[in-house]
């Protein structure tokens, strides 16, 4: 099998040759398009060699703070220790952080001073709007409000149509869909003052739906328009809103563990069984 770098080699190499090769009979046939045509080849070249070599800048994250979601496992521990080693203050909302769970006790182990960790279940009100609170008393100096929020937290129900129950599919939805709803509205206030950004992770899922996750895709459909229809409202004030959408992370995620897999394999296997019976 050829391998896709080498593709890129070749199909680079043909390009160049061709460009060259164009160029050549242009200097023959049309001298004055010759030289347009190298001073506009020569520019692009000259252009992406300054993007390339061009120091990148850094936010700097010292009095900025940020809200993540979904913080006990996946996506938003990782994130939050990545921004805490920016030196950003960072509000990592952990679903199990009154319970001893074991994402919000290493982040507080492995990190900064920083970092704190908020107990959040988003499909509660008070849980967040005590969350909310929490966050406005430990605002850094000179903060007026979130240079962020990122809404992380997220749940799946893998399974056909006919065999998921409506009660998952509303799960899901709550989760998904109307706990990031929640958690931007409660939390809008804080970041209109710093004329931050609202960050929602969503999947591809939500643009290609697929079999056995109906309410996985319906869910993160709901989430790009929310985001979308947030970020027209939001525009005014300044405020930014960005879709995150990946695709194949589910293990990284914790959305599928080993033995829920497992047992959902199993399920599955007794569901064709019983159809197979009729």
């Amino acid at each position: 099998m050829v391998k896709p770098l080498y593709l890129f080699y070749c199909a680079s190499l043909a390009g160049l040759s061709a460009i060259l090769g164009l160029l050549l009979l242009l200097s023959h046939c049309a001298p004055v398009l010759y030289y347009l045509c190298t001073g506009i080849l020569m520019g692009s070249v000259g252009y992406c060699l300054v993007l390339y070599l061009a120091p990148k800048s850094r936010v700097n994250g010292n009095g900025k703070a940020v809200f993540i979601t979904g913080c006990d496992s996946g996506f938003g521990f990782g994130l939050a220790k990545r921004l805490d080693s920016l030196g950003f203050t960072v509000f990592a909302g952990c679903l199990l952080a009154d319970s001893g769970g074991e994402g919000s006790k290493k982040l507080r182990a492995e990190c900064s001073s920083r970092l704190s960790t908020v107990q959040i279940d988003v499909t509660d009100d008070g849980q967040v709007k005590a969350a909310v609170q929490q966050v406005k008393d430990r605002l850094p100096t000179g903060s007026k409000g979130l240079y962020a929020l990122v809404n992380n937290a997220g749940v799946t129900q893998p399974g056909e149509v006919e065999w998921v129950s409506i009660a998952a599919y509303r799960h899901v939805m709550e989760v998904d869909t109307f706990g990031t709803v929640r958690v931007t509205k409660a939390f809008l206030p804080l970041i209109r003052r710093e004329k931050g950004r609202v960050v929602n992770i969503s999947s591809v899922n939500g643009l290609y739906p697929s079999p056995m996750a109906g309410t996985y895709s319906m869910a993160k459909a709901a989430v790009e328009f929310f985001s979308d229809a947030l970020r027209h409202e939001m525009h005014k004030w300044g405020v930014k809103v960005v879709i995150v959408e990946p695709e194949s992370f589910a293990r990284a995620t914790d959305m599928f563990l080993p033995a829920v897999f497992n047992k959902f394999v199993q399920v599955r296997r007794l569901q064709h069984s019983s159809i197979q019976q009729l």
